[in-house]
């Protein structure tokens, strides 16, 4: 069972946030470069006011990279290792510490559904984004394909 307490729980945060940040925030930046300034510009000419500009207009442009970043960011959080080892004093355990306990034990065969759990719920989501990145190019028709 695993076990943390409150000050596991903010410090595992706070370091998943420093690690990934840059990692999302890549992912965000990159859709953000879709909306140009004109955009706003034409929004407002036609009667919108900004929270109405961003739902109807920036939010659909930049949700598949938003999409991106979650996933991406999700999978680096079930395999990570060397932020939640940093912070065993604070009691905090996760899937891929129990499963680090197991394999430095030699205890393979426990340490096998732990690994293979982290291996399958870290698949969905690549497979997922897979899947939206092959529907975007047969919408955009892309040549690449």
């Amino acid at each position: 069972m695993l076990r943390t307490s409150n000050s596991g729980r903010v410090a595992i945060l706070f370091a998943y946030i420093v690690r990934f940040l840059a990692v999302a925030l890549g992912q965000v930046e990159t859709s953000l470069e879709k909306v140009s300034p004109s955009m706003d510009m034409a929004a407002r000419t036609l009667g919108y006011r900004a929270g109405q500009a961003l739902v109807r207009y920036h939010l659909p442009l930049i949700r598949g990279g938003m999409l991106t970043a979650v996933m991406i960011v999700f999978v680096d959080c079930m395999k990570e290792l060397p932020a939640t080892l940093l912070l065993r004093p604070f009691n905090f355990e996760t899937l891929a510490t129990h499963v680090y306990q197991f394999a430095s034990d030699e205890m393979l065969g426990e340490a096998a559904l732990g690994s293979l759990t982290i291996v399958l719920v870290g698949l969905v989501p690549v497979v997922l984004l897979s899947r939206m990145i092959s529907r975007s190019r047969l919408i955009l028709g892309d040549p690449a394909r």
